[in-house]
């Protein structure tokens, strides 16, 4: 019986297809969050469009925006406004129902731009 022998061969097929799948959901996960943060962008643009280029959402964690200042006046208006900025990015399309901000200023030496 080659029976055994295709089960193996399916198997292996499997376990090749896994890092394939893997990669998929991760680039889908990348392309959201790509997104939100364009809308967490857009939103900055038009309520505070001075921050838009210094303050940029870098992740999302347990429902709070992790937002990156390039300096300290943006990070400490960006901190100022966090409650009102974070409420106005639930309610946005594209947007992310968020419980607050949490602003870090971005260290020189690390831009990716």
């Amino acid at each position: 019986g080659g029976g055994g022998g295709a089960m193996l061969a399916t198997r292996e097929g499997l376990a090749g297809l896994l890092p394939e799948a893997a990669r998929a959901l991760g680039f889908e996960e990348e392309l959201r969050f790509a997104r939100t943060m364009g809308a967490f962008g857009d939103l900055l643009r038009e309520v505070a469009p001075h921050l838009a280029p210094v303050g940029h959402l870098v992740a999302i964690e347990r429902g709070r925006l992790i937002v990156e200042a390039k300096n300290p006046a943006a990070a400490q208006e960006l901190h100022l406004r966090g409650a009102e900025l974070a409420r106005a990015f639930s309610e946005r399309p594209g947007g992310e129902r968020s419980v607050g901000l949490t602003v870090r200023i971005a260290n020189p030496s690390n831009e990716q731009d």
